[in-house]
C-alpha cells in the first residue's frame, strides 16, 4: 500500500491482480465468476535490471505454476513502459 500511495516501490515490493470471469445476470448484470487468471509483478532491481526493476508472473485459473517465460516477460514489460513515470505500475491508488 505504501508503494501505491507514494509512487515509490522498494525491492521486495509485490504487486497481484486477480482477473475474474464476469458472468451476466437476467437483470442485466453481472456477477463474479471463475478465476481466470493472476498477474504478478515482483519489484527486485538487480535480479530484474532489463525490465525496470521488476519482474512479471502470470497464473492461469487456480495454477500455482508460472506461465512466463523470458519472451512473455519482455512482453509484459513491454506493455508496462506507458507508465514509466509511474515506476512502470499500472494501478493507482485511488482514496474514497
Amino acid at each position: 500500500m505504501q508503494g501505491l500511495r507514494s509512487g515509490s516501490y522498494a525491492d521486495g515490493a509485490i504487486i497481484a491482480e486477480e482477473f475474474l470471469e464476469l458472468l451476466a445476470d437476467q437483470n442485466g448484470g453481472g456477477k463474479e465468476g471463475p478465476r481466470r487468471m493472476v498477474a504478478v509483478m515482483v519489484k527486485d532491481s538487480v535480479r530484474y535490471s532489463s525490465t525496470g526493476g521488476w519482474g512479471f508472473g502470470s497464473f492461469e485459473g487456480a495454477s500455482k505454476t508460472n506461465r512466463l517465460d523470458t519472451a512473455a516477460q519482455t512482453a509484459c514489460f513491454g506493455y508496462h513502459t506507458f507508465r514509466k513515470d509511474k515506476s512502470y505500475v499500472c494501478a493507482e491508488y485511488n482514496e474514497r
